[in-house]
């Protein structure tokens, strides 16, 4: 044998252990494939209630302030009813104005019925929601609320927003001082 060569090994374990790279690679490779896949899918999730965010910030901003105001505030209401008087869930939405980043606080209140059949409700449970808005970028800085909950929450806020603009842009539409027909 001449010096610097490896001696070729024969027998069954050589054998072996050549047969389970192929095996251990595929094994690697899925583990790998699947652990990217799974993070991948954990960042959209943590992006969905951002981007409702940012599309509701949008939304409100698009609004305006009421005249005299030098930031937006905004009350919705969440549910199924057309009417908000039937609506149990009030939502209001502040945004501020700070240099060149815009606070959006965000206070959800549940409401719950007066004995008796009375139509007034009063707050049962309020919880906030606080976040940063930077050009394209929103940051959450507080949340009284878990992101499972969050993810279901926000595409009903948006949608309490467009059915608000909606009814507003209609109103609009509509002349008070003639026969009260959209004109």
């Amino acid at each position: 044998m001449k010096a610097g060569r490896i001696p070729l090994e024969t027998g069954r374990e050589t054998a072996v252990r050549y047969l389970h790279r192929p095996a251990a690679k595929l094994v690697l490779y899925l583990f790998l494939l699947f652990a990217v896949h799974s993070v991948a899918a954990g960042a959209k999730e943590e992006s969905q209630p951002l981007a409702g965010l940012k599309q509701i910030h949008a939304e409100v901003k698009e609004m305006g302030p009421y005249p005299g105001d030098d930031f937006i505030r905004r009350e919705f209401f969440v549910g199924e009813d057309d009417d908000d008087t039937n609506k149990d869930v009030q939502v209001v939405i502040l945004i501020q104005s700070f240099e060149a980043k815009e606070k959006m606080t965000v206070r959800v209140t549940e409401m719950a019925r007066e004995p008796a059949g009375s139509r007034t409700s009063v707050a049962k449970t309020s919880k906030a929601l606080v976040c940063l808005v930077a050009g394209d970028r929103v940051k959450i800085l507080s949340s009284d609320y878990e992101n499972e909950l969050l993810e279901r929450l926000v595409p009903d806020i948006l949608t309490a927003v467009r059915n608000k603009k909606r009814l507003l842009k209609l109103g609009n539409r509509i002349s008070l001082s003639g026969s009260g027909r959209p004109g």
